[in-house]
Protein backbone atom coordinates (compact mmCIF):
# COMPACT_ATOMS: atom_id res chain seq x y z
CA UNK A 1 0.00 0.00 0.00
CA UNK A 2 1.35 3.15 -1.25
CA UNK A 3 1.97 5.37 1.82
CA UNK A 4 0.10 8.82 1.81
CA UNK A 5 1.44 11.86 3.03
CA UNK A 6 -0.50 14.51 4.47
CA UNK A 7 1.49 18.46 4.59
CA UNK A 8 -0.66 20.94 6.12
CA UNK A 9 -1.27 24.36 4.26
CA UNK A 10 -0.32 26.44 6.92
CA UNK A 11 -1.71 29.73 7.73
CA UNK A 12 -1.40 32.46 4.93
CA UNK A 13 -1.40 35.31 6.75
CA UNK A 14 1.42 33.98 9.13
CA UNK A 15 3.50 33.23 6.14
CA UNK A 16 2.59 37.10 4.97
CA UNK A 17 3.23 38.16 8.20
CA UNK A 18 6.51 40.52 6.72
CA UNK A 19 4.36 42.35 4.52
CA UNK A 20 3.00 44.23 7.74
CA UNK A 21 6.57 45.71 7.92
CA UNK A 22 5.98 47.34 3.87
CA UNK A 23 2.36 47.00 3.24
CA UNK A 24 -0.80 48.10 5.14
CA UNK A 25 -2.91 44.81 6.22
CA UNK A 26 -6.29 45.21 6.49
CA UNK A 27 -8.20 41.60 7.74
CA UNK A 28 -11.30 43.28 6.88
CA UNK A 29 -10.15 43.71 3.40
CA UNK A 30 -9.53 39.99 2.56
CA UNK A 31 -11.42 38.48 -0.57
CA UNK A 32 -12.10 35.23 -1.71
CA UNK A 33 -9.60 33.08 -3.89
CA UNK A 34 -11.52 31.43 -7.13
CA UNK A 35 -9.96 28.29 -8.84
CA UNK A 36 -11.63 25.03 -10.43
CA UNK A 37 -12.71 22.46 -7.83
CA UNK A 38 -12.74 24.56 -4.97
CA UNK A 39 -16.01 24.08 -2.35
CA UNK A 40 -17.44 27.10 -1.75
CA UNK A 41 -19.50 27.81 1.07
CA UNK A 42 -21.94 31.00 1.84
CA UNK A 43 -18.82 32.01 4.03
CA UNK A 44 -16.54 32.47 1.59
CA UNK A 45 -19.41 34.50 -0.72
CA UNK A 46 -20.24 36.71 2.23
CA UNK A 47 -16.40 37.55 2.15
CA UNK A 48 -16.49 38.77 -1.16
CA UNK A 49 -19.64 40.87 -0.04
CA UNK A 50 -18.04 42.56 2.95
CA UNK A 51 -15.17 43.34 0.87
CA UNK A 52 -16.69 45.06 -1.37
CA UNK A 53 -18.68 46.64 1.20
CA UNK A 54 -15.65 47.81 2.73
CA UNK A 55 -14.15 49.52 -0.30
CA UNK A 56 -17.10 51.24 -1.30
CA UNK A 57 -16.89 52.53 2.54
CA UNK A 58 -13.67 53.62 2.21
CA UNK A 59 -14.28 55.56 -1.03
CA UNK A 60 -17.28 57.16 0.47
CA UNK A 61 -15.23 58.38 3.49
CA UNK A 62 -12.47 59.81 0.99
CA UNK A 63 -14.97 62.14 -1.01
CA UNK A 64 -16.60 63.17 2.72
CA UNK A 65 -19.51 62.97 4.84
CA UNK A 66 -22.50 65.58 4.17
CA UNK A 67 -25.07 66.05 1.36
CA UNK A 68 -24.04 65.77 -2.27
CA UNK A 69 -27.07 66.51 -4.58
CA UNK A 70 -30.70 67.70 -3.25
CA UNK A 71 -32.27 66.56 -0.09
CA UNK A 72 -33.85 69.60 0.11
CA UNK A 73 -36.28 68.94 4.09
CA UNK A 74 -39.21 71.10 4.57
CA UNK A 75 -42.17 70.93 6.54
CA UNK A 76 -46.16 72.35 5.99
CA UNK A 77 -47.16 73.07 9.89
CA UNK A 78 -50.81 73.06 8.75
CA UNK A 79 -50.82 69.89 6.85
CA UNK A 80 -47.86 68.51 9.28
CA UNK A 81 -46.04 67.09 6.18
CA UNK A 82 -42.07 66.35 6.26
CA UNK A 83 -41.07 66.75 2.55
CA UNK A 84 -38.25 65.32 1.85
CA UNK A 85 -36.68 65.78 -2.33
CA UNK A 86 -34.39 63.11 -4.40
CA UNK A 87 -30.70 63.53 -3.86
CA UNK A 88 -27.90 61.53 -2.54
CA UNK A 89 -25.47 61.68 0.34
CA UNK A 90 -23.23 60.60 2.17
CA UNK A 91 -22.86 59.28 5.99
CA UNK A 92 -20.15 59.48 8.46
CA UNK A 93 -19.41 56.19 8.29
CA UNK A 94 -19.04 56.29 4.29
CA UNK A 95 -22.23 54.77 3.66
CA UNK A 96 -23.66 56.59 -0.02
CA UNK A 97 -27.74 56.64 0.71
CA UNK A 98 -29.50 57.81 -2.26
CA UNK A 99 -33.64 58.98 -2.92
CA UNK A 100 -34.99 58.72 -6.20
CA UNK A 101 -38.38 60.34 -5.65
CA UNK A 102 -39.74 62.99 -3.24
CA UNK A 103 -40.50 61.08 0.02
CA UNK A 104 -43.40 62.76 2.34
CA UNK A 105 -44.88 61.60 5.65
CA UNK A 106 -47.32 62.84 8.07
CA UNK A 107 -45.49 63.29 11.47
CA UNK A 108 -49.10 63.89 12.85
CA UNK A 109 -50.49 60.44 12.02
CA UNK A 110 -49.38 58.84 14.99
CA UNK A 111 -51.33 55.27 13.54
CA UNK A 112 -48.98 55.02 10.66
CA UNK A 113 -46.03 55.91 13.12
CA UNK A 114 -47.05 53.38 15.65
CA UNK A 115 -47.33 50.79 12.82
CA UNK A 116 -44.12 51.59 10.93
CA UNK A 117 -41.91 51.09 14.55
CA UNK A 118 -44.01 47.54 15.53
CA UNK A 119 -46.25 49.95 17.57
CA UNK A 120 -44.01 51.87 19.56
CA UNK A 121 -43.66 55.60 19.29
CA UNK A 122 -47.69 56.17 19.33
CA UNK A 123 -46.51 59.77 20.50
CA UNK A 124 -43.66 62.11 20.58
CA UNK A 125 -42.05 63.23 23.83
CA UNK A 126 -41.30 66.64 24.61
CA UNK A 127 -37.72 67.56 22.86
CA UNK A 128 -35.67 67.87 19.90
CA UNK A 129 -35.02 65.63 16.94
CA UNK A 130 -32.66 65.18 14.34
CA UNK A 131 -34.33 63.96 10.97
CA UNK A 132 -31.96 61.86 9.12
CA UNK A 133 -31.99 59.19 6.14
CA UNK A 134 -31.61 56.32 7.54
CA UNK A 135 -29.56 53.51 5.46
CA UNK A 136 -31.69 50.17 6.07
CA UNK A 137 -31.32 46.71 4.52
CA UNK A 138 -35.06 44.84 3.72
CA UNK A 139 -35.22 40.93 3.52
CA UNK A 140 -37.09 39.85 0.48
CA UNK A 141 -37.98 36.88 -1.51
CA UNK A 142 -38.00 33.16 -0.33
CA UNK A 143 -35.50 30.51 -0.67
CA UNK A 144 -35.89 26.87 0.39
CA UNK A 145 -33.10 25.38 2.39
CA UNK A 146 -32.01 21.64 1.61
CA UNK A 147 -30.67 19.54 4.18
CA UNK A 148 -27.07 18.56 4.27
CA UNK A 149 -27.70 15.49 6.35
CA UNK A 150 -30.08 12.50 6.66
CA UNK A 151 -31.28 13.67 10.01
CA UNK A 152 -32.17 17.63 8.98
CA UNK A 153 -34.87 18.71 7.34
CA UNK A 154 -36.18 20.84 4.36
CA UNK A 155 -36.44 24.63 5.62
CA UNK A 156 -36.77 28.31 4.07
CA UNK A 157 -35.07 31.45 4.85
CA UNK A 158 -35.23 34.82 2.62
CA UNK A 159 -33.64 34.87 -0.76
CA UNK A 160 -32.35 38.72 -1.18
CA UNK A 161 -31.52 41.51 0.69
CA UNK A 162 -32.54 44.78 -1.03
CA UNK A 163 -30.76 48.58 0.16
CA UNK A 164 -33.12 51.25 0.82
CA UNK A 165 -33.14 54.46 2.96
CA UNK A 166 -35.62 55.43 5.61
CA UNK A 167 -36.34 58.80 6.72
CA UNK A 168 -36.24 59.00 10.46
CA UNK A 169 -36.45 60.90 13.64
CA UNK A 170 -33.42 60.83 15.98
CA UNK A 171 -34.36 62.12 19.69
CA UNK A 172 -31.48 64.31 20.84
CA UNK A 173 -30.58 64.67 24.32
CA UNK A 174 -30.83 68.26 24.26
CA UNK A 175 -32.83 70.10 26.52
CA UNK A 176 -35.93 72.58 24.32
CA UNK A 177 -35.72 76.05 25.48
CA UNK A 178 -38.44 77.51 26.51
CA UNK A 179 -37.98 80.86 24.29
CA UNK A 180 -39.42 81.08 20.95
CA UNK A 181 -38.26 79.12 18.17
CA UNK A 182 -35.53 82.21 16.73
CA UNK A 183 -33.91 82.14 20.08
CA UNK A 184 -33.53 77.96 20.61
CA UNK A 185 -32.58 78.37 17.24
CA UNK A 186 -29.58 80.54 17.79
CA UNK A 187 -28.37 78.75 20.80
CA UNK A 188 -28.17 75.42 19.23
CA UNK A 189 -25.78 77.38 17.01
CA UNK A 190 -23.47 77.57 19.65
CA UNK A 191 -24.53 74.42 20.86
CA UNK A 192 -23.55 72.56 17.63
CA UNK A 193 -20.49 73.53 16.86
CA UNK A 194 -18.88 70.93 18.64
CA UNK A 195 -18.36 68.43 16.72
CA UNK A 196 -17.67 65.54 18.10
CA UNK A 197 -20.66 66.29 19.95
CA UNK A 198 -22.72 65.88 16.88
CA UNK A 199 -20.92 62.31 16.35
CA UNK A 200 -22.35 60.90 19.38
CA UNK A 201 -26.13 62.31 18.89
CA UNK A 202 -26.06 60.83 15.30
CA UNK A 203 -25.91 57.08 14.43
CA UNK A 204 -22.61 56.49 11.29
CA UNK A 205 -25.25 55.03 8.75
CA UNK A 206 -27.70 58.10 9.04
CA UNK A 207 -27.50 60.91 7.10
CA UNK A 208 -28.30 64.31 9.19
CA UNK A 209 -30.97 66.85 7.61
CA UNK A 210 -32.12 68.86 10.12
CA UNK A 211 -33.62 69.01 13.62
CA UNK A 212 -37.33 69.49 14.79
CA UNK A 213 -38.73 70.29 17.76
CA UNK A 214 -41.97 68.64 19.05
CA UNK A 215 -43.99 69.48 22.49
CA UNK A 216 -46.89 68.19 23.08
CA UNK A 217 -46.93 66.15 20.04
CA UNK A 218 -47.41 68.89 18.31
CA UNK A 219 -44.06 70.00 15.98
CA UNK A 220 -43.48 74.06 16.83
CA UNK A 221 -40.68 74.45 14.16
CA UNK A 222 -37.96 73.04 11.92
CA UNK A 223 -34.28 74.10 11.28
CA UNK A 224 -33.33 71.94 8.20
CA UNK A 225 -29.85 73.91 8.15
CA UNK A 226 -28.73 72.84 11.87
CA UNK A 227 -26.77 69.42 11.64
CA UNK A 228 -27.14 69.38 7.83
CA UNK A 229 -23.70 70.47 5.82
CA UNK A 230 -22.87 69.64 1.92
CA UNK A 231 -19.88 66.75 1.71
CA UNK A 232 -17.31 67.74 3.49
CA UNK A 233 -13.41 65.83 4.91
CA UNK A 234 -14.48 65.05 8.89
CA UNK A 235 -13.48 68.03 11.46
CA UNK A 236 -12.34 70.33 8.38
CA UNK A 237 -12.79 73.32 10.50
CA UNK A 238 -12.91 75.96 7.29
CA UNK A 239 -15.85 73.96 6.36
CA UNK A 240 -17.62 73.71 10.04
CA UNK A 241 -17.41 77.72 9.41
CA UNK A 242 -18.72 77.46 6.28
CA UNK A 243 -22.07 75.33 8.00
CA UNK A 244 -21.94 78.54 10.90
CA UNK A 245 -22.66 80.72 8.07
CA UNK A 246 -25.48 79.02 6.03
CA UNK A 247 -26.96 78.63 9.47
CA UNK A 248 -26.72 82.43 10.47
CA UNK A 249 -28.08 83.65 7.05
CA UNK A 250 -30.89 81.22 7.18
CA UNK A 251 -32.34 82.18 10.83
CA UNK A 252 -30.98 86.25 10.22
CA UNK A 253 -33.59 86.14 7.14
CA UNK A 254 -36.23 84.17 9.24
CA UNK A 255 -35.89 87.25 12.33
CA UNK A 256 -36.10 89.69 9.40
CA UNK A 257 -39.17 88.01 8.49
CA UNK A 258 -40.67 87.97 12.01
CA UNK A 259 -39.59 91.16 12.51
CA UNK A 260 -41.22 92.71 9.41
CA UNK A 261 -44.35 90.58 9.80
CA UNK A 262 -44.79 92.38 13.41
CA UNK A 263 -43.89 95.28 12.41
CA UNK A 264 -41.02 95.59 14.83
CA UNK A 265 -38.13 97.81 13.70
CA UNK A 266 -35.25 96.55 11.61
CA UNK A 267 -32.78 98.50 14.00
CA UNK A 268 -32.02 95.64 16.67
CA UNK A 269 -28.54 94.37 18.65
CA UNK A 270 -27.45 90.86 17.24
CA UNK A 271 -27.00 90.13 21.07
CA UNK A 272 -30.90 89.92 21.16
CA UNK A 273 -30.95 86.84 18.99
CA UNK A 274 -27.75 85.83 18.80
CA UNK A 275 -24.13 85.15 20.79
CA UNK A 276 -22.51 83.65 17.93
CA UNK A 277 -22.18 84.87 14.38
CA UNK A 278 -20.20 83.83 11.45
CA UNK A 279 -16.78 85.58 10.24
CA UNK A 280 -19.23 87.82 8.20
CA UNK A 281 -22.41 87.55 6.79
CA UNK A 282 -25.73 89.54 6.00
CA UNK A 283 -27.29 92.74 8.81
CA UNK A 284 -29.73 95.46 8.59
CA UNK A 285 -28.96 98.20 7.14
CA UNK A 286 -31.44 100.29 9.52
CA UNK A 287 -28.13 99.19 11.88
CA UNK A 288 -26.08 101.68 10.59
CA UNK A 289 -26.45 105.60 10.50
CA UNK A 290 -23.11 106.79 8.52
CA UNK A 291 -24.43 110.45 8.97
CA UNK A 292 -23.56 109.97 12.78
CA UNK A 293 -21.15 107.64 12.62
CA UNK A 294 -23.34 105.12 14.76
CA UNK A 295 -24.44 101.68 14.80
CA UNK A 296 -26.46 99.12 16.65
CA UNK A 297 -25.55 95.86 15.79
CA UNK A 298 -22.42 95.22 17.45
CA UNK A 299 -21.23 95.39 21.21
CA UNK A 300 -19.69 98.75 22.52
CA UNK A 301 -16.16 97.24 22.22
CA UNK A 302 -15.64 95.95 18.41
CA UNK A 303 -14.26 98.20 16.24
CA UNK A 304 -16.37 98.92 13.51
CA UNK A 305 -15.89 100.73 10.55
CA UNK A 306 -18.15 101.13 7.16
CA UNK A 307 -17.28 101.14 3.39
CA UNK A 308 -18.48 101.37 0.40
CA UNK A 309 -17.81 97.92 -1.83
CA UNK A 310 -18.60 97.30 -5.20
CA UNK A 311 -21.55 94.37 -5.45
CA UNK A 312 -19.19 92.04 -7.30
CA UNK A 313 -16.86 91.99 -4.92
CA UNK A 314 -18.98 90.98 -1.86
CA UNK A 315 -19.16 87.40 -2.62
CA UNK A 316 -15.65 87.12 -2.79
CA UNK A 317 -14.40 89.05 0.44
CA UNK A 318 -17.05 87.20 2.44
CA UNK A 319 -15.46 83.56 1.07
CA UNK A 320 -11.92 84.99 2.35
CA UNK A 321 -13.08 85.70 5.47
CA UNK A 322 -14.31 82.97 6.32
CA UNK A 323 -10.74 81.12 7.09
CA UNK A 324 -11.20 83.58 10.37
CA UNK A 325 -12.87 82.81 13.73
CA UNK A 326 -16.57 83.48 14.61
CA UNK A 327 -17.63 86.31 16.39
CA UNK A 328 -18.70 85.52 19.85
CA UNK A 329 -20.93 88.47 21.46
CA UNK A 330 -20.31 86.93 24.41
CA UNK A 331 -16.52 87.28 24.88
CA UNK A 332 -14.85 90.93 25.67
CA UNK A 333 -12.69 90.00 23.30
CA UNK A 334 -11.76 93.68 21.14
CA UNK A 335 -12.71 92.50 17.10
CA UNK A 336 -12.05 94.43 14.06
CA UNK A 337 -15.15 94.40 11.62
CA UNK A 338 -15.83 96.21 7.94
CA UNK A 339 -19.26 96.96 7.34
CA UNK A 340 -19.48 97.17 3.73
CA UNK A 341 -22.52 98.68 1.34
CA UNK A 342 -22.46 97.12 -2.12
CA UNK A 343 -23.00 99.53 -4.87
CA UNK A 344 -22.73 99.22 -8.67
CA UNK A 345 -19.24 100.06 -10.13
CA UNK A 346 -20.71 103.34 -11.80
CA UNK A 347 -21.57 104.68 -8.04
CA UNK A 348 -18.79 102.72 -6.46
CA UNK A 349 -16.36 104.79 -8.38
CA UNK A 350 -18.22 107.78 -7.93
CA UNK A 351 -18.76 107.99 -4.29
CA UNK A 352 -15.43 106.64 -3.56
CA UNK A 353 -13.55 109.51 -5.20
CA UNK A 354 -15.72 111.90 -2.83
CA UNK A 355 -14.72 110.07 0.01
CA UNK A 356 -11.40 110.30 -0.30
CA UNK A 357 -9.30 111.49 2.64
CA UNK A 358 -8.53 115.22 2.85
CA UNK A 359 -5.37 116.53 3.40
CA UNK A 360 -3.44 119.96 4.68
CA UNK A 361 -1.01 119.68 1.35
CA UNK A 362 -2.40 122.49 -1.81
CA UNK A 363 -0.73 120.47 -4.37
CA UNK A 364 -0.72 116.63 -3.31
CA UNK A 365 -2.71 114.78 -5.96
CA UNK A 366 -2.77 111.29 -4.50
CA UNK A 367 -5.36 110.56 -1.83
CA UNK A 368 -6.54 107.47 0.16
CA UNK A 369 -9.90 106.49 1.32
CA UNK A 370 -10.25 105.76 5.00
CA UNK A 371 -13.69 103.89 6.09
CA UNK A 372 -15.43 105.79 8.61
CA UNK A 373 -15.43 104.55 12.39
CA UNK A 374 -18.71 103.90 14.06
CA UNK A 375 -19.90 103.65 17.43
CA UNK A 376 -22.72 101.79 19.36
CA UNK A 377 -23.42 105.48 21.32
CA UNK A 378 -22.95 109.02 19.68
CA UNK A 379 -19.24 110.66 20.34
CA UNK A 380 -16.80 113.20 18.84
CA UNK A 381 -15.63 111.10 15.46
CA UNK A 382 -11.62 111.06 14.99
CA UNK A 383 -11.89 113.31 12.16
CA UNK A 384 -14.65 115.67 10.93
CA UNK A 385 -17.58 113.63 9.09
CA UNK A 386 -19.97 116.36 8.59
CA UNK A 387 -18.01 117.18 4.97
CA UNK A 388 -19.45 113.58 4.40
CA UNK A 389 -22.80 113.73 5.54
CA UNK A 390 -24.45 114.36 2.45
CA UNK A 391 -22.43 111.24 0.66
CA UNK A 392 -22.67 108.12 3.62
CA UNK A 393 -26.75 109.36 3.05
CA UNK A 394 -26.79 108.98 -1.00
CA UNK A 395 -24.34 105.65 -0.65
CA UNK A 396 -26.89 104.13 1.60
CA UNK A 397 -29.94 105.53 -0.48
CA UNK A 398 -28.71 104.38 -4.01
CA UNK A 399 -27.86 100.59 -1.90
CA UNK A 400 -30.09 97.82 -3.58
CA UNK A 401 -29.70 95.67 -1.01
CA UNK A 402 -32.28 95.38 1.36
CA UNK A 403 -29.59 94.20 3.96
CA UNK A 404 -25.94 95.13 4.09
CA UNK A 405 -22.88 92.69 4.69
CA UNK A 406 -20.39 92.64 7.60
CA UNK A 407 -16.93 90.79 7.48
CA UNK A 408 -14.31 90.64 9.87
CA UNK A 409 -10.82 91.74 9.55
CA UNK A 410 -7.75 89.94 11.06
CA UNK A 411 -5.95 91.00 14.09
CA UNK A 412 -3.47 94.08 13.25
CA UNK A 413 -0.08 93.94 14.71
CA UNK A 414 0.78 97.61 14.25
CA UNK A 415 -0.71 100.61 12.92
CA UNK A 416 1.17 100.52 9.58
CA UNK A 417 -1.85 99.75 7.22
CA UNK A 418 -1.30 96.25 6.85
CA UNK A 419 -3.39 93.68 8.36
CA UNK A 420 -1.22 90.66 8.49
CA UNK A 421 0.79 88.64 6.74
CA UNK A 422 -0.08 85.13 4.99
CA UNK A 423 2.55 83.14 4.08
CA UNK A 424 1.24 80.20 2.65
CA UNK A 425 -2.30 79.48 1.62
CA UNK A 426 -1.81 76.42 -0.49
CA UNK A 427 -0.78 77.94 -3.80
CA UNK A 428 2.73 79.05 -5.24
CA UNK A 429 3.92 82.66 -4.75
CA UNK A 430 1.99 85.63 -6.88
CA UNK A 431 3.89 86.22 -9.97
CA UNK A 432 5.44 89.39 -9.94
CA UNK A 433 7.11 90.47 -6.60
CA UNK A 434 9.26 93.09 -6.94
CA UNK A 435 13.69 92.30 -6.24
CA UNK A 436 14.98 92.61 -2.72
CA UNK A 437 16.91 95.84 -4.42
CA UNK A 438 13.70 97.58 -5.59
CA UNK A 439 12.50 97.83 -1.99
CA UNK A 440 11.91 101.28 -0.94
CA UNK A 441 12.17 101.91 2.89
CA UNK A 442 9.46 103.91 4.64
CA UNK A 443 9.57 107.80 4.16
CA UNK A 444 9.44 109.59 7.58
CA UNK A 445 5.99 111.78 6.29
CA UNK A 446 6.87 114.32 8.94
CA UNK A 447 10.61 114.93 7.96
CA UNK A 448 11.79 117.21 5.42
CA UNK A 449 12.91 114.92 3.01
CA UNK A 450 9.09 113.74 2.44
CA UNK A 451 8.09 112.78 -0.80
CA UNK A 452 4.51 112.42 -1.89
CA UNK A 453 4.80 109.68 -4.79
CA UNK A 454 7.20 107.52 -2.61
CA UNK A 455 4.80 107.50 0.29
CA UNK A 456 2.03 106.28 -1.65
CA UNK A 457 4.27 103.82 -3.32
CA UNK A 458 5.01 102.32 0.33
CA UNK A 459 0.88 101.37 0.61
CA UNK A 460 -0.23 101.03 -2.78
CA UNK A 461 1.69 99.75 -5.73
CA UNK A 462 1.58 97.40 -8.54
CA UNK A 463 3.17 94.34 -6.48
CA UNK A 464 0.54 94.55 -3.69
CA UNK A 465 -2.52 94.03 -5.89
CA UNK A 466 -1.43 91.17 -8.51
CA UNK A 467 -2.07 88.89 -6.13
CA UNK A 468 -5.64 89.47 -6.41
CA UNK A 469 -5.66 90.35 -10.28
CA UNK A 470 -3.45 87.37 -11.31
CA UNK A 471 -2.31 87.61 -15.11
CA UNK A 472 -4.18 85.20 -16.80
CA UNK A 473 -1.88 83.23 -19.58
CA UNK A 474 1.83 84.01 -20.50
CA UNK A 475 1.01 86.98 -22.51
CA UNK A 476 -0.20 88.86 -19.55
CA UNK A 477 1.94 87.64 -17.52
CA UNK A 478 4.87 89.56 -19.75
CA UNK A 479 2.56 92.94 -20.02
CA UNK A 480 2.33 92.61 -16.10
CA UNK A 481 6.15 92.56 -15.70
CA UNK A 482 6.67 95.37 -18.77
CA UNK A 483 4.32 97.46 -17.14
CA UNK A 484 5.91 97.11 -13.51
CA UNK A 485 9.50 97.49 -14.94
CA UNK A 486 8.39 100.72 -17.01
CA UNK A 487 5.88 102.14 -15.03
CA UNK A 488 6.01 100.75 -11.24
CA UNK A 489 7.94 103.95 -9.81
CA UNK A 490 5.38 106.56 -11.57
CA UNK A 491 3.20 107.20 -8.41
CA UNK A 492 0.53 109.34 -10.63
CA UNK A 493 0.72 106.55 -12.99
CA UNK A 494 -0.02 103.51 -10.66
CA UNK A 495 -3.00 105.70 -9.26
CA UNK A 496 -4.41 105.32 -12.80
CA UNK A 497 -3.76 102.15 -12.97
CA UNK A 498 -5.34 101.23 -9.13
CA UNK A 499 -8.52 103.57 -10.16
CA UNK A 500 -8.88 101.09 -13.38
CA UNK A 501 -8.43 97.74 -11.76
CA UNK A 502 -11.61 98.96 -9.54
CA UNK A 503 -13.50 99.36 -12.79
CA UNK A 504 -12.86 97.04 -14.71
CA UNK A 505 -14.47 93.72 -13.77
CA UNK A 506 -12.65 90.97 -13.37
CA UNK A 507 -14.22 88.73 -16.15
CA UNK A 508 -11.75 90.85 -18.26
CA UNK A 509 -8.95 89.38 -16.39
CA UNK A 510 -7.53 87.41 -19.39
CA UNK A 511 -6.68 91.18 -21.40
CA UNK A 512 -6.35 93.25 -18.23
CA UNK A 513 -2.60 93.68 -18.06
CA UNK A 514 -2.43 94.01 -21.78
CA UNK A 515 -5.12 96.93 -21.72
CA UNK A 516 -3.22 99.35 -18.54
CA UNK A 517 0.03 98.18 -20.77
CA UNK A 518 -1.09 99.76 -23.97
CA UNK A 519 -3.08 102.68 -21.90
CA UNK A 520 -0.15 103.75 -20.21
CA UNK A 521 2.58 103.35 -22.90
CA UNK A 522 -0.42 105.47 -24.99
CA UNK A 523 -0.78 107.88 -22.17
CA UNK A 524 -4.11 107.27 -22.27
CA UNK A 525 -4.71 105.53 -18.64
CA UNK A 526 -6.96 108.85 -17.71
CA UNK A 527 -8.62 108.96 -20.83
CA UNK A 528 -9.89 105.52 -20.19
CA UNK A 529 -10.78 105.89 -16.93
CA UNK A 530 -12.87 108.95 -17.62
CA UNK A 531 -15.06 107.08 -20.50
CA UNK A 532 -15.21 103.68 -18.16
CA UNK A 533 -16.33 106.48 -15.44
CA UNK A 534 -18.98 108.52 -18.16
CA UNK A 535 -20.55 105.34 -19.79
CA UNK A 536 -19.82 102.38 -18.04
CA UNK A 537 -23.08 101.09 -15.44
CA UNK A 538 -21.13 98.05 -15.01
CA UNK A 539 -22.34 95.83 -16.94
CA UNK A 540 -19.08 93.59 -18.39
CA UNK A 541 -20.99 93.97 -21.94
CA UNK A 542 -20.64 97.52 -22.04
CA UNK A 543 -17.13 97.64 -20.45
CA UNK A 544 -16.52 95.81 -23.31
CA UNK A 545 -17.33 97.75 -25.92
CA UNK A 546 -15.71 100.43 -24.47
CA UNK A 547 -12.82 98.82 -24.26
CA UNK A 548 -12.99 97.90 -28.21
CA UNK A 549 -13.15 101.35 -29.35
CA UNK A 550 -10.48 103.01 -27.10
CA UNK A 551 -8.27 99.96 -27.73
CA UNK A 552 -9.33 100.01 -31.66
CA UNK A 553 -8.05 104.11 -31.68
CA UNK A 554 -4.67 103.44 -29.68
CA UNK A 555 -3.56 101.25 -32.45
CA UNK A 556 -4.04 97.60 -30.40
CA UNK A 557 -2.67 94.51 -32.28
CA UNK A 558 -5.17 91.70 -33.50
CA UNK A 559 -4.70 89.52 -31.03
CA UNK A 560 -5.80 92.23 -28.17
CA UNK A 561 -8.60 93.22 -30.17
CA UNK A 562 -9.90 89.62 -30.50
CA UNK A 563 -9.76 88.58 -27.28
CA UNK A 564 -11.65 91.63 -26.25
CA UNK A 565 -14.42 90.99 -28.80
CA UNK A 566 -14.92 87.54 -27.66
CA UNK A 567 -14.69 88.10 -23.94
CA UNK A 568 -17.65 90.92 -25.14
CA UNK A 569 -19.85 88.71 -27.03
CA UNK A 570 -19.95 86.01 -24.88
CA UNK A 571 -21.76 88.20 -22.66
CA UNK A 572 -25.40 88.51 -22.94
CA UNK A 573 -26.41 92.78 -23.95
CA UNK A 574 -28.26 94.87 -21.91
Amino acid sequence: MTEILFQPLGNPLAASRPLEKIADIDSRLSRTHYFDGRLLTAEDLERDQVYLDERLRKAGKVIGEGVAAGLELSFDFYSGILTLTPGSGITRLGRIVQLDETLTVNVTDSALISQLNGGKYRQFNRGLYAVVLNYTEVATDLAEIFPTDLVSKRGADYASVTEAVQLGLVPLPLPLSQQDDLHSRASLIRTLQDNELVDSLIPGDSLPLGILAIRDDTPLWLDSELLRHPTRQHNDTRAQREDLFRQYRQLFNDVMDYRRSATLSQNFAASEYFSLMPASGPMPKACVDAERGVQSFFPDHFNVHVAPVRMAEVDLLIRESLHLPPLDLNSKDVVDVMVLVPLTNNRFGQYATQLERRTELPERRLKSTDPLRLSLYPRPAPHEIDTDADTWREIFAVSEQENIVYVRRPARAAETRVSGIVIADGFSDPVGSPPVDDYVPPVDIDGPGYDDGEAFLNYFNLWSVVEYRQPKGEREFEAYQKLTENYGRKAETVQWILLLLIRISPWFDPILWRTLLLSAEREMLDKVSSELFANDDGHPYNTGKILYGLLKDAGADDALMEDVKQLTEKVTPV
